[in-house]
């Protein structure tokens, strides 16, 4: 059991040097300018629609 220790403990080592030694990937390329979301709905929308909810929220 004593010769095992090291043993164990030498390969565990190596397991954590090769997988600390892998070669990264390549970035992921950066996003085009005004690709962003496109609403469907403009803000006003939401946010009446998010007070009239919470509106009848605490008034149940």
């Amino acid at each position: 059991m004593a010769q095992l220790k090291p043993f164990l403990l030498a390969l565990v080592m190596a397991i954590l040097t090769v997988a600390s030694a892998q070669v990264s990937e390549a970035p992921s390329p950066s996003p085009d300018a005004g690709a962003g979301f496109s609403a469907g709905v403009s803000t006003a929308a939401v946010g009446f629609s998010l007070i009239v909810s919470l509106i009848a929220f605490f008034k149940h």
